[in-house]
């Protein structure tokens, strides 16, 4: 495709590279790019919804639109200073829009990107736009917080002078109240912040739409009625005792309602809040002295507090006898639960970035902080580590571990591990029984162990590997148990591009197949029923996309005028009718490496973007499956009859048998999803350790070097008591007959 050139898309350039941050409001697409020298902040383009996206003479740059909407006093502003770092977009209308400048001018849009209005940075110099960090409140669509970094901060981030200011407006922008000196010098610099309408209730009552969190160095306390001074200053260095958390329902009008001394970073997840303090703290959030533990290291170490009610803080208990260097949390499935993944600071740890690059991922507690091991030594690089969930299908994991078996490290140690049950058990991941590419996909001969001959995946810290780019394994919860990945087969994951393959799963991650002999992006849409794929700009140009209506059974091939070195595929919004259409974007390429590339020399920034709006490429072949029950289009898959989390599954989805009939895309009305049916008896599926043991066989031992007791001293007082089996049923699992596993 297409058959008809004249359906063949444009190319779509941009004078720098694309961003990748593409922004859908009701009728249009806004796009940022970056600047010549490859930083956010380049001009903005946008382009129309519909079929005349794909036509480059539909697109337009909006650097002297928004040069013009500066204001009069701003008439002289240079085409840089209307650069673009990031669009902001209202979750409680889409057409509500805040740009974040790229020097000292924003400006907002209340028609979808029609208009726009210049708005004056805030701040006392005022302030980059760049250094600014924004939020949208959830419920009221003209209200914004803003953190700003004072001139100070562009010279040396250490020095004195250097302060963020906390700011908020509810006239999107018009005017703004610095929240630092509202607050009568009750916080100074502001280091984190968040709505409190982000989460649902707090400090024992329904949020209020003024609630705010905030952690932040003192002020230089004044009486009512003056200003407070600007008091210490952060962000430096590292984790500070000197920070406070506080909690106002005023916007800092009056006195914060709750203090935790020593708060330095929070993440509000599954409706509570986690509260980061460093180790050396001299007391815990109630205001009861604490004793840091012998391993704690001054600016380093740092303890984890949970809340879910904001009523009082409970230390997150891991059983590990090491301090933390930070952490990583991850929803589960019902959002009722979190995963930490702990970056421990080992002994001889210079840096949570300097030794051991690993985390161990902890399941969710029980009675709000008695975590437990689920899986040890998971990778983890630039404070990102290999550990996902399988959107869509409950209690499915994926992760990359650290084999702790190899004595060196050089390219190849990790090894990719699936769970199928909650976290409770991983496993390795079986290959397929048979290739569409043996020859590039299968390097494995025949009759090799599991454990020599495993399908490996790159997760996300692959994107940024010394070795290069690899894209990670990804599903959206729109299309679940469809995942696509990049990896190998072999003993460890191998992170030389002639080692990769594109794999594709249907089923969660329980079987997979090879379905380009390549590294390639990839996008799912549809409700899982199409995939769109382009060979990554790290196997060179290409003038060819694939794409499948049926879940990978068979795959189209899209031709494009001009090549490009292809950075990454997105998918229109579904909430705007833009499903069926993908964005291809990336660079431009140099006429030296291919005859279809567009680039005369070798240095290029150019960027290229096309628009794919498949009912248009394909023309007369397009057509909408048959749902009825007798459809030939669709299969009912029941995860080969397992029981997961307690109870057996099942899901209506694509066929995939290649067939003619095949050939049609799902109606818009059609959802896949995962349903639950029969409760199932419980089985050792179901359980995992209690906190302080671990699995060996279907056993639970004691860890070694772990004293429940010291590892988490609240344990006795918290009222909870553990089965004398030390087994607990796994988060959200409904099984029956628990009596038979937890005696």
């Amino acid at each position: 495709y297409p058959r008809d050139t004249a359906r063949a898309p444009d190319p779509i350039f941009t004078v720098n590279g694309i961003d990748g941050q593409m922004v859908w409001t009701s009728n249009a697409l806004l796009v940022t790019t970056t600047t010549a020298q490859g930083y956010p902040g380049g001009p903005l383009v946008k382009g129309p919804l519909g079929s005349s996206a794909s036509s480059a003479a539909s697109w337009s740059v909006l650097t002297d639109d928004l040069k013009r909407a500066a204001g009069k006093d701003e008439k002289e502003i240079a085409d840089s200073d209307a650069g673009v770092v990031a669009v902001h977009q209202s979750p409680v209308n889409r057409d509500v829009l805040f740009l974040q400048g790229q020097s000292r001018i924003n400006w907002v849009s209340t028609d979808g990107g029609q208009s726009f209005t210049g708005r004056r940075s805030p701040g006392k110099d005022p302030s980059l736009g760049r250094n600014e960090v924004i939020k949208f409140h959830p419920r009221q669509q003209d209200w914004l917080l803003l953190r700003t970094a004072r001139d100070a901060c562009d010279v040396d981030v250490e020095m004195t002078e250097c302060v963020y200011d906390l700011m908020v407006t509810k006239d999107l922008g018009k005017s703004w109240t610095n929240i630092t000196e509202r607050s009568r010098g009750r916080i100074g610099g502001v280091r984190d912040f968040e709505w409190g309408a982000v989460m649902g209730s707090f400090h024992g009552r329904t949020t209020k739409d003024d609630d705010v969190f905030v952690t932040a160095y003192p002020g230089n306390r004044k009486d009512e009625g003056e200003k407070g001074e600007k008091g210490e200053k952060g962000m430096y260095p590292g984790w500070d005792e000197r920070l406070t958390f506080f909690f106002s329902d005023d916007l800092f009008g009056s006195a914060p309602k709750l203090e935790v001394q020593c708060g330095n970073l929070f993440e509000i997840i599954s409706n509570r809040m986690y509260l980061a303090m460093p180790s050396t703290c001299p007391v815990d959030p109630d205001g009861n002295p604490r004793h840091g533990g012998s391993g704690s290291i001054e600016d380093r170490s740092v303890t984890m507090y949970v809340s879910v009610d904001g009523k009082g803080f409970v230390e997150a208990c891991l059983p590990a006898s090491l301090e933390d260097d930070g952490y990583n949390l991850v929803s589960t499935h019902d959002d009722a639960g979190v995963f930490v993944l702990a970056d421990h600071a080992e002994p001889g740890s210079r840096g949570p970035s300097s030794d051991s690059p690993s985390a161990d991922a902890y399941a969710p507690a029980y009675n709000v902080s008695l975590h437990t091991l689920s899986i040890g030594n998971v990778y983890r690089r630039a404070f990102i580590t290999d550990f996902a969930r399988v959107e869509g299908v409950p209690g499915y994991y994926l992760a990359n571990a650290i084999d702790a078996g190899l004595s060196t490290r050089l390219f190849s140690y990790l090894k990719t591990q699936h769970s199928a049950n909650g976290g409770a058990t991983w496993d390795l991941i079986a290959p397929p029984e048979a290739y569409r590419y043996p020859q590039a996909c299968n390097s494995c001969p025949p009759g090799s162990s599991l454990e020599a001959c495993a399908l490996h995946l790159h997760g996300p810290t692959s994107w940024f590997a010394p070795e290069g780019q690899h894209p990670n394994f990804y599903s959206v919860r729109s299309a679940p148990g469809v995942v696509l990945a990049t990896g190998n087969i072999g003993a460890h994951l191998d992170f030389r591009s002639e080692a990769d393959c594109t794999w594709l799963s249907r089923d969660g991650g329980l079987t997979w197949s090879d379905v380009a002999p390549r590294t390639s992006v990839y996008e799912v849409s549809d409700s899982g029923g199409t995939i769109m794929l382009a060979a990554h700009r790290s196997e060179g140009p290409t003038s060819e996309l694939q794409f499948s209506l049926d879940q990978g059974a068979c795959f189209h091939t899209v031709k494009l005028p001009k090549a490009m070195l292809v950075e990454n595929i997105r998918v229109g919004s579904d909430a705007v009718g833009e499903a069926d259409t993908f964005y291809v974007y990336g660079s431009a390429c140099s006429k030296q490496e291919s005859a279809d590339c567009t680039f005369e020399g070798w240095s290029m920034d150019q960027g290229i973007l096309y628009v794919v709006r498949l009912p248009d490429l394909v023309g007369d072949d397009w057509k909408v499956c048959d749902t009825g029950s007798s459809s030939k289009s669709y299969d009912d898959f029941d995860f080969g009859g397992k029981c997961l989390l307690g109870r057996t599954l099942t899901m209506r989805r694509r066929a995939a048998d290649g067939s003619a009939d095949d050939f049609c895309a799902n109606p818009p009305s059609f959802r896949q999803s995962v349903r639950g049916k029969d409760i199932c008896q419980c089985t050792m599926d179901d359980v995992e350790c209690e906190f302080g043991y671990e699995r060996r066989d279907k056993q639970c031992v004691p860890m070694p070097g772990v004293v429940a007791a010291s590892a988490c001293p609240r344990l006795a007082e918290s009222g909870y008591r553990a089965s004398d089996s030390h087994r607990r049923l796994v988060h959200s699992n409904s099984c029956s007959n628990v009596n038979a596993v937890i005696p």
